[in-house]
């Protein structure tokens, strides 16, 4: 996978991941906002949410379930793009840039913005795996036997 596809991939992810945030993140605003009503908690202390099972109630649980799902997919891209920038830097002769992706990447599991970075530093300043031109390797030459009567 080229570097140029591999930023395509990583920008349509993170773009996913948005877009898919802010639509889910609305739907659950206009759910608990206009989707039902409060009421005090058995226990005395905070509130209980109770719906109204109304058509307006289930749109807006289509519009969370719609937007988490394109935000999971925006993440998939964003996995799929770290994982061909790994392949990418792998075949480069210093593996210096393999190992800052491979650090930061699983550092990101703990603290996303130390993947976050770690990509953005790929795209903007890291090499073409693809693009480098590796040196051929010596082929081994092995004799053939002659079959019998040639």
């Amino acid at each position: 996978m080229t570097k140029v596809t591999i930023s395509r991939i990583w920008i349509a992810g993170l773009i996913a991941i948005a877009a898919g945030l802010l639509i889910g993140g609305v739907g659950l605003g206009l759910m608990l906002a206009y989707g039902g009503h409060f009421t005090p908690a058995a226990t005395g202390s905070g509130y209980e949410f109770v719906p109204t099972l109304n058509g307006f109630f289930w749109t807006t649980v289509g519009l969370m379930v719609a937007g988490f799902a394109v935000a999971a997919a925006g993440w998939a891209a964003q996995l799929a793009a770290w994982i061909g920038a790994l392949i990418n830097t792998y075949q480069l002769e210093v593996k210096i840039w393999f190992f800052a992706l491979l650090a930061g990447g699983l550092l990101g599991l703990s603290f996303g913005l130390i993947q976050f970075a770690a990509m953005v530093a790929y795209l903007v300043a890291g090499p073409d795996g693809m693009a480098v031109q590796q040196p051929p390797r010596p082929m081994m030459s092995a004799e053939m036997p002659v079959p019998a009567g040639a």
